[in-house]
């Protein structure tokens, strides 16, 4: 009985290790904002980006299109980029959230799903002390 729960427990931490480990390509943040749509399908890490978490709905640039709502289980979050012709809409699942201080500006690195249909999906993000 201990050996097969000696088992579990190897397979679980062998399980969460494996996916906490995300293969995401290191793209420069000119690089994707210049063209976004090279990206579609893949999996991106940016560094260094200013990442800020409101209280409240992040309202759009004026002529840009709206975000889509966020999906169940997420919230928008806002990615400043040098360049201010790019508007991108960007959501990030709540459990992530709690390592994000609101309201306050950050600089973090942020691993983004890149989907065609709508919203940037982040699916991890690590803020700099």
């Amino acid at each position: 009985m201990k050996k097969i729960a000696f088992i579990l427990v190897l397979l679980f931490s062998f399980t969460k290790s494996a996916s906490a480990q995300v293969a995401a390509t290191e793209v420069e943040e000119s690089q994707f904002t210049k063209n976004p749509s090279a990206y579609v399908g893949k999996t991106i890490k940016i560094k260094n980006i200013s990442v800020f978490l409101p209280d409240a709905p992040i309202a759009n640039k004026q002529g840009s299109k709206p975000c889509n709502p966020p999906t169940a289980g997420s919230k928008m979050i806002k990615l400043e980029f040098a360049n201010p012709n790019f508007n991108g809409c960007f959501e990030i699942p709540v459990n992530i959230c709690g390592s994000i201080p609101k309201n306050l500006e950050c600089i973090g690195n942020v691993i983004i799903k890149i989907d065609a249909t709508g919203n940037y999906k982040i699916i991890d993000c690590k803020i700099q002390p």
